[in-house]
């Protein structure tokens, strides 16, 4: 029995220049493909000196890659949270300033009118104040340059070459084993192989695995570049314990960063209340009543942040771990202040 992956739909073709992988591959790169704006750096290091001009296509060439680019992004899109809070493309993308749909048959950068961060608030406002990802951008992790279905691999040597437009689907499952996409075995006739589709979270939400995110070999991914390479084995020139040989170790990173976040949220989600009940019942005077509470205040916002931002602590690691000892400090003076008046951690078990 003959087995192959059964192709979906025709890869892109890909000609001219070049750049060379650590793994001593040529990767090329069609200049004509490539309409990436203000990123010249970006393009002379995959061998594009000019830009790309107008694309001559056939009504029927144009309309073939149109659809092959707006089928993988809104097939993605459309399985996210964003689409079901009703979230649309010209949500995000300004409509205004793209003449046509030729846009799509290229591996460009298209007009942007919301950022990430204008949804995001809390979240850009944690980001900020990383001191480990602070030259990146959402999209450098949330949304990675990956392959269409027909061309998926889940082996990060074969990915360079296909690794060509942005994900759309947002959201990163921290899990060792977990990839964006999965094989499906399918019959055609005598035949048989398989295809890849999505892979979804039971409530049928995509996402984007660990290594996609974190150490993908993508030249052709600007925000690789300005990552010197993230933590690709293939690609990075960071220092070499921050290159990752595959997705167990990145899980194993991304643990030991949020570890101390979520056991920190766990213990001070449980003292909060535990807390604002021990209050109704303790006399005080109403000095140490209102310190008391507004200790269990601002603990609470420091949970609230926390838990709004939702990465526990990937976004900014040694930030959210001050914020946990910080309201973990706040909760032991208002214990100390309720001890006072008699009552004990123990008696209020």
């Amino acid at each position: 029995m003959i087995v192959r992956i059964l192709k979906l739909t025709a890869a892109c073709a890909l000609a001219i220049g070049t750049i060379a992988v650590a793994q001593q591959e040529v990767v090329k790169i069609d200049p004509d493909q490539m309409a990436v704006q203000g990123k010249p750096e970006f393009l002379a290091s995959i061998g594009i000196t000019e830009p790309a001009g107008p694309l001559d296509l056939t009504q029927e060439e144009n309309l073939k890659r149109t659809q092959e680019a707006f089928n993988q992004k809104t097939e993605q899109h459309f399985a996210s949270v964003h689409a079901s809070k009703g979230i649309g493309c010209t949500d995000c993308h300004d409509q205004t300033n793209i003449p046509s749909t030729n846009w799509m048959a290229r591996i460009s950068n298209p007009p942007i009118k919301q950022t990430c961060q204008d949804c995001h608030v809390t979240q850009a406002d944690v980001f900020a104040k990383t001191d480990t990802h602070s030259n990146l951008d959402c999209v450098g992790c949330h949304m990675p340059n990956i392959p269409a279905a027909e061309n998926y691999s889940n082996e990060q040597s074969k990915a360079a070459k296909t690794a060509l437009r942005r994900a759309h689907s947002y959201k990163i499952k921290v899990d060792p084993k977990a990839t964006s996409m999965i094989p499906a075995h399918v019959k055609q006739g005598e035949e048989v192989g398989f295809v890849y589709n999505m892979a979804k979270y039971e409530n049928g939400n995509s996402y984007v695995d660990l290594m996609w995110s974190c150490a993908r070999n993508a030249p052709a991914d600007y925000t690789v570049f300005e990552g010197r390479g993230c933590h690709s084995p293939y690609q990075s020139t960071l220092d070499e314990g921050l290159i990752y040989k595959d997705q167990r170790e990145i899980y194993g990173e991304a643990y030991k960063l949020q570890k101390p976040v979520k056991d920190g949220y766990e213990q001070i989600s449980e003292e909060i209340p535990r807390l604002r009940k021990l209050l109704e019942v303790t006399r005080l005077s109403p000095a140490d009543q209102t310190d008391a509470r507004l200790l269990l205040d601002k603990a609470d916002d420091i949970a609230t942040l926390i838990k709004k931002d939702g990465s526990w602590g990937m976004h900014a690691p040694n930030y959210l771990k001050d914020r946990v000892e910080t309201a973990q400090a706040f909760l032991a003076k208002a214990q100390k202040i309720i001890d006072a008046g008699g009552y004990t951690k123990a008696a209020a078990k």
